[in-house]
């Protein structure tokens, strides 16, 4: 079960990237008491180009983010997200909106969000 009171806050972090590269990163979470409870997560990232349009981009757990490791002393979860170039291939040159959520079957939590900026490329 995912404490709310853990998660007061969403980090607003903005994101630039080249357009039709890959976007990697990883994040922690802790506290869940066992690995079941992580991987029973729903993890998605998401891309709008303005905070309340239909997605642009959704990856989801098992299909772009996984759960890499899970530390049994720390109760601390690695969890990897890796957005492929095809997603952004195709996208304007533009700041986008972006969210990176957790949810289980009583929550939504936002962790992360800010503006996803596409920059431009010299070589494909």
């Amino acid at each position: 079960m995912v404490n709310r009171q853990d998660f007061i806050n969403a980090i607003d972090k903005n994101i630039d990237m080249v357009r039709g590269d890959t976007l990697a990163f990883s994040f922690q979470l802790g506290g869940l008491e066992s690995r079941s409870a992580y991987e029973d997560l729903i993890v998605t990232f998401v891309v709008a180009e303005h905070y309340d349009d239909a997605s642009l981009i959704e990856i989801t757990s098992g299909y772009g983010i996984e759960l890499e490791d899970y530390d049994t002393a720390k109760d601390t979860a690695t969890f990897s997200v890796t957005l492929a170039p095809n997603y952004t291939k195709t996208l304007d040159l533009n700041r986008y909106y972006y969210d990176l959520q957790i949810k289980d079957t009583n929550n939504v939590i936002t962790l992360m969000r800010g503006r996803l900026t596409l920059l431009w490329d010299v070589a494909d």
